[in-house]
């Protein structure tokens, strides 16, 4: 459900109180991906593996009163879940990754995160998800950059300036199968590791109501999410909140 201009001809993705960096070895769960089609949830301590761009594979779940999501097309992908919102995941060699923890459904509220290790390549850490009517899929990239299309303005949040790029996908994977929707790219990049942050989505969702020129509707998932595409390998332990 998002940009196969990355990747052309490729079927992408379907659908992240303070809080510090701490894999509770307890409550630890190793999820591997699964096929979209099924939406079922991957047996404990297994990864599943796909040898080409002509399918995708995608679990969703909810734990402690968060939701998770990983999917992947291609190469391997696994996340395992620590306490609360905090989530590890690995990636190797992937067509594109969307991995990671938030909320369903999201919402304007202010969100709170911490990286606390991000290694190997990525394209994009930061908040992802979507609305429907209209069907819109959306970022605030806290690190890297997805920045794609028209540039429409600034955003000033956080103590940050994020530029608002708008992109229309056109017959591509969505929560509603395949569609044509647009995406909101607000991107900044420049976050830093091991501490914690606060991303005030109504700045960002104000805009894009305002100048976007779609509208904005519905709240579907909001998630803190890695994505990586184009062959990257490399991990991520993250908390929202």
């Amino acid at each position: 459900m998002k940009k196969n201009h990355f990747l052309p001809g490729v079927a992408r993705k379907a659908a992240f109180g303070a809080a510090i960096i701490a894999l509770a070895a307890g409550s630890s769960i190793l999820t591997g991906c699964t096929k979209s089609a099924s939406e079922q949830v991957a047996p404990a301590s297994t990864m599943a593996t796909l040898p080409d761009f002509s399918q995708s594979f995608s679990s969703t779940g909810t734990t402690g009163g968060f939701y998770w999501q990983c999917y992947f097309t291609s190469g391997s992908a696994s996340i395992t879940q620590g306490s609360a919102g905090n989530f590890s995941a690995t990636y190797s060699n992937v067509g594109d990754v969307v991995v990671g923890k938030g909320y369903n459904p999201g919402s304007a509220g202010t969100r709170g995160y911490n990286v606390g290790a991000l290694s190997g390549s990525y394209n994009s850490v930061g908040i992802y998800g979507w609305t429907t009517s209209p069907l819109i899929e959306y970022y605030v990239t806290e690190f890297g950059s997805v920045a794609t299309g028209s540039a429409i303005n600034t955003v000033s949040s956080d103590g940050h300036t994020y530029t608002f790029y708008k992109h229309q996908q056109v017959n591509q994977p969505s929560i509603q199968g395949t569609a044509t929707f647009w995406q909101y790219l607000d991107n900044w990049g420049g976050s830093t590791k091991g501490a914690n942050h606060t991303i005030t989505m109504a700045n960002h969702i104000n805009n894009w109501k305002a100048h976007g020129g779609q509208g904005f509707g519905a709240y579907n998932y909001q998630i803190l999410a890695l994505e990586a595409y184009n062959g990257k390998s490399g991990s991520i332990n993250a908390t929202i909140w």
